[in-house]
């Protein structure tokens, strides 16, 4: 199959972009120039060039492959993340936001990245799928996070969170056989238990104070000594002045870590 090469600048309406696109019509496989940081960190827009094969008729996508596909007038280079009812569903690896398509319009398949030191990456190779099925789990954590700093969703979370809070704290946990009292870094594993728990208390409560810093401070410390002492009261649970003390340090870090995002929107 012959090999076009073509360099392609950050532009849109280039008319590179249209000869390299007859080329894959045609059947022939295209070398370029990648732009951008939306596949950051397996591709790099500074430097990085990218071989891309046209796909076949009637070729299926595979989820978590990398394709050309256009959308929106224009020509993007991003992963698929799923196919649903016939939609294709990209995401650049650096990006937050997604790009539905039809199958028709997904155009070529990136095979061979080639870095400006002469390394060559196969991207039907072992390495690359490894590194691609990391960069996915490392992409689920950040919808998390962003899910989070977003003041509506978080709301919603915070119900969940603090449900689970009582029923950690008060529910009949004991007879679960749990060992709690092995030591990890030289703590009891069920006092590191409670100081992660409550690190996310501040989170869950800036909303609901209207991000006043000390005032969520305080309540957070307030729950965290108010759930202990409810144990004391029940039967199966035990009072611990240890994981009390575990509690309001889980509140304290989790009130610093906060704390430049407070001062930050306050300003």
């Amino acid at each position: 199959m012959e090999t076009i090469q073509i360099s392609l600048p950050n532009s849109p309406d280039n008319f590179l972009l249209v000869e390299m696109c007859e080329r894959l019509k045609e059947g022939q496989e295209v070398t370029m120039l990648f732009g951008g940081r939306s596949m950051l960190p397996l591709i790099n827009g500074e430097g990085d060039k990218i071989r891309l094969r046209p796909l076949a008729e009637g070729e299926q996508c595979v989820p978590g492959e990398v394709y050309l596909f256009f959308c929106n007038n224009h020509y993007i280079i991003h992963r698929l993340l799923k196919i649903e009812n016939g939609v294709h569903v990209f995401r650049g690896d650096n990006c937050y936001s997604n790009e539905e398509v039809p199958r028709g319009q997904v155009l070529a398949k990136l095979m061979f990245i080639f870095r400006p030191d002469g390394t060559e990456v196969d991207c039907e190779g072992a390495w690359w799928h490894k590194a691609s099925r990391q960069v996915l789990r490392r992409r689920k954590v950040r919808s998390l996070v962003v899910k989070l700093a977003n003041s509506k969703a978080r709301r919603r979370w915070a119900v969940l969170y603090f449900v689970m809070l009582a029923v950690l704290m008060w529910a009949p946990l004991n007879g679960l056989d749990v060992a709690l009292n092995q030591y990890l870094l030289g703590l009891r594993v069920d006092h590191l238990l409670h100081g992660s728990v409550y690190l996310l208390c501040p989170l869950f409560l800036m909303d609901f104070l209207n991000r006043r810093k000390g005032h969520i401070l305080l309540l957070a410390v307030v729950i965290g000594i108010f759930t202990e002492f409810v144990q004391y009261l029940l039967p199966y649970r035990g009072f611990d002045v240890n994981d009390l003390v575990a509690n309001m340090i889980g509140c304290v870090l989790g009130w610093l870590a906060l704390l430049p995002f407070l001062l930050r929107k306050r300003r």
